[in-house]
């Protein structure tokens, strides 16, 4: 087995590199909202959608890499059905959750794609901030608990939200109008 030329090494080094500075810088870079006849288009961030195409070819990798091995061996070892295994459920996840703009029109907010996540503009209650390690956004409740979490990363969350309250007034629970952390030794009385 020949090994990689080192300056086909250093090359894919540089590729990735750049792609992860990418997906760290990139998120700030997001796609402003779409005008349409009837309401507002906003578009998932080119980041976000790279983050999702990184998983699938990971996951397609795994399966391909995996499935060569499988079939070229004449016993299979189980490191080969692990990594066929995660490539196959990483594979299917990312295309069970790919990302779809968001349409805000006279019905209301929906997922474009998904007529189950539709928040009537009667149906809707309040809308919270959220933040949590390196993402932010916001949930937006609707009756019979519907939601739709906003996230910062995939979407401008600042224009949706503009543009939401321009078209109805509804309460907005932001970070500092939340509780304290939970803490675990809150409730316990001090040991003497």
């Amino acid at each position: 087995m020949t090994s990689l030329p080192q300056r086909v090494i250093e090359a894919a080094m540089i590729v990735v590199g750049a792609a992860g500075l990418l997906i760290l810088i990139a998120p700030n870079f997001g796609r402003k909202p779409k005008a349409t006849p009837d309401g507002w288009q906003f578009r998932v961030k080119p980041t976000c959608l790279l983050l999702y195409v990184f998983g699938f070819i990971l996951g397609a990798g795994g399966v391909a890499f995996a499935s060569r091995q499988l079939l070229c061996l004449a016993a299979p070892s189980w490191p080969y059905w692990v990594c066929f295994g995660f490539g196959a459920v990483l594979t299917l996840l990312v295309l069970a959750d790919w990302p779809a703009p968001l349409v805000l029109d006279r019905q209301g907010l929906v997922e474009r794609g998904s007529t189950a996540s539709l928040i009537r503009w009667d149906e809707l209650k309040d809308i919270c901030e959220y933040r949590m390690r390196y993402d932010r956004g916001v949930v937006i409740h609707g009756s019979g608990g519907k939601q739709i979490v906003v996230a910062e990363m995939a979407y401008d969350c600042r224009a949706l939200l503009d543009r939401l309250l321009e078209r109805r007034a509804v309460p907005l629970r932001s970070l500092e109008d939340e509780s304290a952390p939970i803490s675990i030794f809150r409730g316990a009385p001090p040991q003497p």
